[in-house]
């Protein structure tokens, strides 16, 4: 069976503006085994602190600049890049500007498990 989604059903009460997406979709309540996390970081230094899944996380940047702290490793990436975080890594990320920083995050599993270490 094919699922529709509207925007009302992920996106954040105050993030439905059509210019931004803002939100996350639990996909599993619809048959996937997939979570989606759309950032919008409009500040400098905003982002998640750490954490690990028991999956693999694929991040799919968007626009603007981040530094990804993945394992032991720092990466910065931009607009157009996608990074791969194997399960059980530690990761975090922050937006470094100038402007926002958009990401998509896909997560390997249909519900959201995270342990958060910061």
């Amino acid at each position: 069976m094919a699922h529709v989604i509207d925007r009302d059903k992920w996106a954040g009460a105050s993030d439905r503006r059509s210019d931004h997406w803002q939100g996350e979709l639990q996909c599993g309540a619809y048959g996937s085994r997939s979570c989606l996390i759309f950032n919008y970081l409009p500040e400098i230094g905003g982002g998640p602190r750490l954490h690990t899944h028991p999956y693999c996380e694929i991040f799919i940047i968007r626009a603007g600049t981040g530094l990804f702290t993945i394992g032991d490793r720092q990466i910065e990436a931009s607009a157009g890049q996608i990074l791969i975080v194997p399960p059980n890594t530690p990761h975090k990320f922050t937006n470094l500007g100038p402007g926002t920083l958009e990401t998509t995050d896909i997560h390997e599993n249909g519900s959201f498990i995270t342990e958060w270490l910061e």
